[in-house]
C-alpha cells in the first residue's frame, strides 16, 4: 500500500535524547527544582534549576525560565532571565535569548541567538570561571 518513496520520515533534534522530564507548553511551574538526567522545559519556570552529573536542561522555543541556572548541559532555543553556569556545555539556537551572566565550558552560538550580560570560560583546571587578568582602562576619543 505505501511504498517506501512515499513514507516520510521524522528527523529527531540534533539534541534528542530520552526526556526524563517534560514542563508542557501550557504549564507554569513555581520554586526550585534539582534533577539527574534531561529536562525539557516547554512552558513557563520561575525559580532556580540545578543539576549534578550528566544534568541537561532544554528549553524550547517559547519557553521562559526566571531564575538561576546552574547544570552541567544547557540547549537554550527559549528565554532565560537570569545567571547561568553550565559545566560542560551551553548551546543557543537561533531565537534563543540569556538576559544574565554566563559561566561555560564550552559554548555553540548560532546566528540569530543573544547573550546579555557577561560571559566567562570555566577553566579546564581548578572548574573555576577566568577572571580577567587585569582591568582594561577605556579611552573616550573624540
Amino acid at each position: 500500500m505505501f511504498s517506501k518513496k512515499e513514507q516520510k520520515q521524522v528527523k529527531p533534534m540534533k539534541e534528542a535524547q530520552h526526556i526524563d522530564t517534560l514542563i508542557g507548553v501550557h504549564s507554569v511551574f513555581t520554586g526550585n527544582l534539582s534533577f539527574e538526567g534531561a529536562v525539557r522545559i516547554d512552558g513557563r519556570f520561575e525559580g532556580n534549576i540545578q543539576s549534578e552529573k550528566d544534568g541537561t536542561l532544554i528549553v524550547s522555543e517559547g519557553a521562559f525560565i526566571k531564575g538561576e541556572v546552574n547544570v552541567p548541559n544547557l540547549v537554550l532555543h527559549g528565554d532565560i532571565n537570569g545567571n547561568v553556569c553550565a559545566s560542560h556545555s551551553l548551546k543557543i539556537g537561533v531565537k534563543g535569548v540569556l538576559n544574565g551572566d554566563v559561566e561555560y565550558k564550552v559554548i555553540t552560538l548560532e546566528e540569530g541567538s543573544a547573550i546579555n550580560g557577561r560571559c566567562a570560560r570555566i577553566d579546564d583546571v581548578d572548574g573555576q570561571a577566568r577572571k580577567p587578568k587585569e582591568k582594561v582602562e577605556v579611552i573616550e576619543v573624540k
